[in-house]
């Protein structure tokens, strides 16, 4: 996952015809940040939860309200990263629509944006083993205890695959990818959208169902590409929702339901699915990224939804979305190793992850946009003095 919200002025400056930020996007992006911090700070620090996961019974009843309820939105692992996923493909399609937009002269930028945050990122998850990661029992035996030189220069390229230790860069090889990949995923999705679209599905499922990575997840951003450059044929088959009338209220509303239900479908009907014919994950896959973008359209167009979202605390929450997912998985395990597992660890670890996410993105965040815009803007001017001289000559 990446909180890569192209957006943001510091990305855009490099053109003049700017497509207007979607600050309600932003806000989605944080949500689904928080959602995988509570994942980590619950499942790894509550036995019950944990084996919630793997669709297996739970005793209390809090526990069983957790798993198998839409309150599940509230921690989501896989799902809020292909919620990052369609997300990008949308906003990175919107800022590739511009006429003054110039692919070459993007990706040194876009780059830097990804990867300085990533560098930093390790770094902290280095300090985190100056405490000792000592196995004890009841800590889970699948948290890291080291984080060797191999895995450490895995983590810093990213597309090589990466390690446990800072198990949450699994997703950015997925991002940078699709950074590069970038003008192939315009033109195929607009060729043939509809086809696309149900290759993209096919590809999905087929990547779950063989546990093929590349398949589980590079399809997944075809959804937010395809949604984007169709996005005014959406606005007209949806424009029931910017109508004030009760109807359209409770339509929206019920369709926001609808796409709860559908995140954690996974969940709700997981166990229900016989496994000897397909797998709980793969016949609900479909769901969830059909929620994806229903929430994507609904917090678009239907006015009270994007009041919420528009709230400062929300877009607080997106605009360090990228470094608590970063930052995070670190801190909520060391708080394990310190406190043992449990509501104290967890709790500290929410607690302190946010609080330091905040000084990542002041500190190390938001000045690599900075740098970022300027790359850009060097970038283009580059390019356009040569193009001037190609054309003299």
């Amino acid at each position: 996952m990446t909180a890569s919200s192209e957006f943001r002025d510091d990305e855009r400056a490099a053109a003049v015809d700017v497509p207007k930020r979607k600050r309600e996007l932003d806000s989605l992006r944080g949500l689904a940040a928080l959602s995988v911090l509570m994942y980590h700070a619950l499942a790894l620090n509550s036995g019950q939860l944990a084996a919630g996961l793997g669709l297996r019974p739970v005793v209390s009843t809090w526990a069983s309200a957790l798993v198998y309820t839409p309150l599940h939105v509230a921690w989501l692992g896989a799902e809020a990263v292909l919620f990052f996923f369609v997300l990008s493909g949308f906003v990175l399609t919107k800022l590739a629509s511009r006429p003054a937009f110039d692919f070459g002269a993007y990706v040194p930028g876009r780059l830097a944006r990804l990867y300085l945050p990533v560098f930093a990122a390790v770094g902290l998850a280095l300090l985190s083993f100056v405490f000792p990661h000592i196995p004890r029992e009841g800590i889970d035996p699948g948290i890291a205890t080291s984080y060797p030189v191999t895995s450490v220069l895995s983590d810093l390229t990213l597309l090589g695959g990466t390690s446990t230790s800072l198990g949450v860069l699994w997703s950015l090889q997925w991002e940078v990818l699709f950074s590069l990949l970038l003008p192939l995923y315009l033109v195929i999705g607009r060729k043939r959208p509809v086809l696309t679209t149900a290759g993209a599905a096919v590809l999905c499922l087929l990547g779950w169902a063989w546990n093929v990575p590349s398949l589980s997840y590079l399809p997944v951003f075809f959804f937010g590409v395809v949604l984007a450059q169709n996005w005014s044929r959406v606005e007209e088959r949806f424009r029931f929702l910017r109508t004030k009338s009760v109807l359209s209220h409770l339509v929206a509303f019920l369709l926001l339901l609808a796409a709860l239900c559908g995140l954690t479908s996974y969940f709700l009907v997981g166990h229900r699915v016989p496994s000897w014919l397909i797998t709980p994950r793969v016949a609900t896959l479909p769901l969830v990224v059909g929620s994806i973008v229903i929430v994507m359209i609904l917090a678009q167009m239907w006015q009270p939804l994007k009041r919420i979202l528009n709230v400062w605390p929300l877009r607080f929450l997106g605009d360090i979305s990228f470094s608590l997912y970063l930052v995070h998985l670190p801190i909520v395990v060391t708080a394990i190793f310190v406190f043992g597992s449990g509501g104290v660890a967890a709790v500290s670890g929410v607690c302190v992850a946010i609080g330091l996410a905040v000084l990542f993105y002041f500190g190390v965040e938001k000045p690599t946009h900075r740098l970022s815009k300027r790359i850009n803007q060097r970038m283009y001017a580059m390019r356009a003095e040569r193009a001037q001289s190609a054309g003299r000559q």
